[in-house]
């Protein structure tokens, strides 16, 4: 499956090149594309097999996908025709940074919603 204006998924959050004039008439490429996100509460499993693969296909370098629920951050990279070649699973209390911003530091209880114990 190929993605286009009628099958591409939507993210939860995109960080793209320029501004919002720029894409008044088209979407974002791939190459405008510097992170994807997707906030998973009831969709791992679909954001890590299914919309992996997708972003993988068209390009994406940089796949985050924030397990809300089990409190990680999965990072897929190296994108192929097949999917991602590198899939990196953090906890906290790691941190992680956007490959087009590599000095950016996010530390993962800082985009996580707070932990209650019982």
């Amino acid at each position: 499956m190929q993605l286009d204006d009628f099958s591409e998924p939507e993210p939860d959050l995109v960080v793209v090149r320029g501004t919002v004039l720029d894409y008044a008439e088209q979407h974002p490429r791939p190459e405008d594309i510097d992170l994807i996100v997707e906030i998973a509460d009831s969709t791992l499993k679909q954001d890590c097999e299914i919309k992996d693969k997708l972003y993988a296909q068209a390009g994406i370098a940089d796949y985050w996908v924030l397990a809300v629920k089990i409190r990680q951050l999965h990072i897929f990279r190296k994108p192929l025709a097949t999917g991602y070649t590198e899939h990196l699973i953090l906890s906290e209390p790691n941190q992680a940074a956007p490959l087009a911003f590599p000095e950016i530091a996010i530390a993962l209880s800082s985009i996580l919603p707070p932990s209650y114990s019982n």
